[in-house]
């Protein structure tokens, strides 16, 4: 280790309560003495930002939800002035801002990609377009990480011909508490017999409005039965979350769906619910299945990127088509059954063994790995 300790610049476009800054958070937290933590992202939800404030140096208000030549610029300067020896940039947005300033900084520091769930949405000269920006962003990188074997494999699939030795595994490091849930929302619980939930924010990754047009197939068979989602919005998911508003409100059973927004340490919550259900389009690692294993509670999720590295089907839990809202019906009722008998012990072990090795031990030590081989001082 070195003598004068590390500093980091950690950039994500904002302060809310996703995997990439719960999961930022937690490293900041474990890595332990010699480092220097400093952020960069807009400052959207201030509880999570006086979280952060308690572990780091400083935090800088930087807009990185879009595209702007200021905020561009700022970073530029803000990297000229704190002299990092790491840049770690997480998600599509931020790698932008990271790629681009550095054309302007010089570069006289290693720069990290965590990809948080690499997807594509595109087709024809967009799709070209954008595969030939991630091909560049990771010649750019001294390293990518990426949190998933499906997610390693997905995207060397999709972009042939990218350096694997400068790839990196590492998965999140994920951990829960034995937390009481707040009174208001005992009192919900209280009144049904079985209590779904999903943290999903509510944008068009998590596609709600296939849980809601299958959980109404299963409350229509399962009187008893409510529906409990977890998660925020930000500006950029507006149009997606009235949609979803909108569908809830013509659900029969909207008195049986329960948005509690973002709810801090939601993760270790987990434990006071019946069944895990995710309908996700694409994740990097879904923490909260991660989560989900270790509160052993039965997990329902769709077949995607990430999801499909935890959710064996007749292992660990049920594992379902994206948007196929009959079979995500169907294995609903399934678990929700299940979650009843001796049957689901099994399922349980499996999946708390599996995911026990996504330590905050683990994910630290792996990450500082790569920080000191790049520095060359290991």
């Amino acid at each position: 280790m070195a003598d004068a300790p590390i500093r980091i610049l950690h950039l994500f476009p904002e302060f809310k309560r996703g995997g990439a800054q719960i999961n930022v958070l937690r490293f900041i937290k474990s890595s332990g003495p010699g480092y220097e933590h400093f952020v960069a992202a807009a400052l959207f939800d201030k509880g999570l930002q006086e979280e952060y404030e308690g572990f780091v140096q400083e935090i800088y208000p930087l807009d990185m939800t879009s595209v702007r030549l200021g905020s561009i610029l700022a970073l530029a300067r803000l990297i000229r002035k704190l002299k990092p020896q790491i840049v770690h940039v997480n998600g599509k947005g931020a790698a932008f801002y990271g790629y681009v300033s550095s054309f302007l900084t010089g570069k006289r520091y290693e720069m990290f990609h965590t990809m948080r769930g690499f997807h594509i949405k595109y087709s024809g000269w967009k799709l070209k377009a954008y595969l030939q920006f991630e091909k560049a962003v990771a010649r750019r990188m001294d390293g990518t990480v990426l949190v998933s074997p499906s997610e390693r494999e997905f995207l060397n699939q999709s972009i042939p011909g990218l350096d694997e030795s400068r790839q990196f595994l590492i998965p999140n490091g994920i951990e829960v508490q034995e937390l009481p849930l707040p009174q208001d929302m005992s009192r919900v619980l209280a009144q049904f017999d079985e209590n779904v939930l999903t943290l999903s924010r509510l944008s068009h990754q998590k596609d709600l409005v296939t849980m809601i047009d299958a959980f109404d197939l299963v409350a229509a068979k399962k009187p008893g039965v409510a529906l409990h989602i977890m998660g925020g919005e930000t500006p950029q998911d507006k149009s997606y979350a009235d949609t979803v508003r909108t569908r809830l409100e013509r659900s029969g059973f909207k008195e049986r769906i329960f948005l509690w927004g973002s709810v801090k340490d939601a993760g270790s919550l987990i434990r006071h619910f019946d069944v895990y259900w995710t309908t996700a389009l694409f994740e990097g690692l879904p923490t909260a299945v991660v989560e989900a294993a270790l509160c052993r509670v039965l997990i329902v999720g769709t077949d995607c990127v990430g999801n499909k590295d935890l959710i064996l089907p007749g292992v660990t839990g049920f594992l379902t088509k994206p948007k196929d809202v009959q079979g995500n019906g169907e294995a609903l009722i399934q678990a929700l059954e299940m979650s009843h008998s001796d049957k689901k012990l099994p399922f349980l072990e499996e999946a708390e063994k599996m995911c026990r090795e996504f330590s905050l031990e683990n994910n630290a030590r792996k990450l500082k790995e790569m920080y000191l081989m790049s520095l060359n001082l290991i």
